[in-house]
């Protein structure tokens, strides 16, 4: 009955609720920029007012509409007039069609908020660990909790992705067990210890096939593009490689059991 009126939903009103999933997502996307700027600092994140970065102006409400109020402001403080910077305004959005994208691939379930919730923190981790190297242990616990939600009502009917238990179980043991033994092994010079749990967490959400096509997504887009970079822009041999393997993550989140599928009916 549920998945019948969700699907009733999207087929009579499909332009309102992709633009209600936009706004959320630029709401939600506004939290992110909260998180991005806080959590490296140590800083609470829901105990402290909104305020400006330079001269510390508490935020009135229509400072803190997302994406807009960037727009409105002219990218500047409306007291200090200091620079506000783009970042606002680009997480916003990034984070509203990524939900969007998430509504386009999974349709109205609960997948897709499981999934949007998914991107939000690797949003967020890769742009901390971009900036610091570091990838906080809180957003990888975050992602280990959906990742056990999703396993354990991967049962219900209206969850369009259907996974056995053991499934979730191999997902975190497969890959992080092979990255810890790369780590034990390089001393931490191959690879970094936030990766592994990175790819534990996600495990719990993606399964075993899907996480090891995020690793290798994730190894890939690493190379290249640094190799890029190296090249290009003489940028040092050391790569954060928290983005990247957030943008494995992804794709295998969206379309790891189509592109699996498609891998292993190659062969099989």
């Amino acid at each position: 009955m549920i998945r019948e009126t969700l699907d009733l939903l999207m087929e009579n009103f499909p332009v309102l609720i992709y633009a209600i999933v936009f706004i959320y997502g630029a709401v939600f996307g506004s939290f992110l920029n909260v998180c991005i700027y806080r959590i490296p600092a140590g800083e609470s994140i829901v105990k402290t007012n909104s305020h400006c970065m330079t001269c510390g102006k508490k935020l009135h409400w229509y400072e803190l509409v997302p994406i807009f109020s960037w727009i409105f402001l002219r990218g500047k403080c409306h007291g200090c007039k200091s620079k506000i910077s783009a970042q606002y305004p680009l997480i916003e959005t990034l984070n509203a069609l990524l939900f969007v994208l998430c509504l386009f691939v999974k349709g109205l379930s609960i997948d897709m908020l499981l999934c949007q919730a998914l991107m939000s923190a690797l949003v967020v981790l890769s742009v901390i660990d971009a900036r610091t190297k570091e990838i906080p242990n809180g957003i990888n616990i975050f992602i280990a909790v959906i990742g056990i939600i999703r396993a354990v009502i991967s049962v219900i009917p209206y969850i369009r992705e259907h996974r056995f238990p053991l499934d979730a179980v191999l997902g975190p043991i497969v890959v992080a067990g092979v990255l810890l033994l790369i780590l034990i092994l390089s001393g931490g010079g191959a690879i970094g210890g936030g990766d592994v749990k990175l790819m534990a967490a996600a495990g719990l959400f993606l399964g075993c096939k899907s996480t090891v096509l995020a690793l290798v997504i994730g190894c890939v887009a690493g190379s290249v593009i640094h190799l890029t970079l190296m090249a290009v822009k003489k940028v040092g041999r050391e790569l954060a490689m928290g983005p990247y393997l957030s943008l494995g993550i992804a794709v295998a989140a969206l379309w790891g059991n189509e592109i699996t599928g498609w891998y292993l009916g190659k062969f099989f």
